[in-house]
């Protein structure tokens, strides 16, 4: 069902406790809504949901596919990719209480792969950092290769590139998740189409990892799943117990659900789904999963669609990703996913995903305590439902989250929010 902005308006005024009476006769309009609120648990802003304070942004013009992440100190880091003249670069800065540090170039190219949902990153610990790209391979369109260098903070240098799958395949390489695991190594995980390319057809996309040294060397290198969602992003978060990688699956019936591997006792656990959502498409939705991780606690928010009912879910655990609780729902029926999920140093899980109202999206988080009840729900901005919007990124440091998407209402430009949520 798609609500008009006027029973939006009612609804979020309703749910605040506030006085209907400047809408006019809307008792038939408020009733029909309260039901959908009751039976199809539809989450909007509360009455005390905290402001989205804008950030100046230390991007350029014509700057996109941007992403937040902070390391263990709690510094903020924002990475972009910028096009010009024909070439693409990949910037960071660093934000220095409030101003941004000076862009730092981590690599430019004229062959590069620009997908507004297979995105560059950057991954930061106070031991190195480490980021990629991608470039293409051949003359297919998703011919692409994964590119990465690795920062080594005792010798304050970066590594040459390097290629983290071995294949020599020209085939899509991408979907990248990033993630420190000590001793100056990082944990990459991504989609890896090596076995789509055979004599008989189209093959199989499967789901790889590694981990890598700050010098770029593979130290290990796994096949997680020989069977995944064509271009739905991974994610990656670190509990107490070790890495951890949400992805979307594909069953041999068309069944793409999230999926949970974990790195635990030296070895990575069998395939799990994080809920038999039982949602049958034959086609990739390009939605993917997003988990965070504080210590034992480990969050999972999800876009889903079964029987054409789109919805974002959330799913808590508190053994390192072992098991989880049946789904929160977080948003439906009028989202388009594109999620993000962080924790607060609090324990508060934050979920961040699009809603349409007719053309247009609003880039919404709400807030959930650590047992999964609703706190508030904070529109950011309103933004293009396009494409090429991007999915945007959230990040926690202490009790603030910091916001990231991509505003193309006038050209593609990054945009930067906080939200405090320490103020009354």
């Amino acid at each position: 069902m798609k609500y008009a902005v006027k029973e939006r308006v009612i609804l979020r005024t309703l749910i605040s406790g506030a006085s209907t009476a400047q809408f006019g006769d809307v008792p038939g309009v408020c009733k029909k809504i309260l039901a959908c609120v009751v039976s199809a648990s539809v989450l909007l802003a509360s009455a005390h949901a905290a402001d989205a304070e804008l950030l100046p942004s230390p991007a350029a013009e014509n700057s996109s596919l941007s992403r937040v992440v902070s390391d263990e100190s709690g510094n903020l880091y924002l990475s972009w990719v910028t096009q010009a003249e024909g070439s693409a670069g990949l910037y960071y800065s660093t934000l220095k209480e409030t101003r941004w540090s000076k862009p730092q170039l981590v690599r430019r190219g004229e062959d590069w792969f620009i997908n507004w949902a297979d995105f560059p990153m950057l991954s930061v610990s106070e031991e190195n950092k480490a980021a990629h790209w991608l470039r293409m391979s051949a003359e297919g369109t998703y011919d692409y290769d994964i590119e990465a260098r690795f920062y080594d903070a005792q010798t304050d240098s970066w590594s040459d590139t390097i290629t983290p799958h071995h294949d020599g395949v020209s085939a899509e390489h991408g979907f990248v998740s990033m993630l420190p695991v000590g001793n100056g190594n990082t944990l990459m995980s991504w989609l890896d189409g090596r076995k789509t390319k055979t004599e008989a057809g189209y093959g199989e996309m499967t789901l790889r990892a590694g981990i890598f040294s700050a010098r770029g060397e593979t130290l290990s290198e796994w096949e997680l799943d020989a069977r995944v969602c064509d271009c739905c992003q991974t994610s990656a978060a670190m509990s107490a117990a070790g890495p951890i990688v949400v992805y979307r699956d594909r069953s041999a019936e068309e069944i793409r659900d999230i999926y949970v591997m974990r790195y635990a006792n030296g070895d990575w656990t069998p395939p799990a789904a994080i809920h038999d959502d039982q949602w049958e498409i034959a086609g990739c939705p390009v939605n993917g999963p997003a988990v965070a991780a504080q210590g034992n606690f480990v969050a999972v928010g999800w876009f889903t669609a079964k029987d054409d009912s789109p919805k974002v879910q959330l799913a808590l655990s508190t053994d390192s990703g072992e098991h989880f609780s049946a789904p929160i729902l977080v948003s439906g029926p009028d989202t388009i996913g594109r999620i993000d999920t962080a924790i607060l140093a609090n324990g508060q899980v934050a979920v961040s995903w699009l809603d349409t109202i007719d053309e247009t999206a609003e880039l919404t988080v709400s807030r959930f305590s650590a047992g999964g009840s609703l706190i508030d729900t904070t529109v950011v901005a309103s933004m293009s439902a396009s494409r090429r919007s991007g999915f945007p990124i959230i990040e926690t440091i202490g009790d603030d989250l910091f916001v990231t998407w991509t505003d193309i209402s006038e050209g593609p430009e990054v945009r930067v929010a906080r939200i405090d949520f320490a103020s009354p």
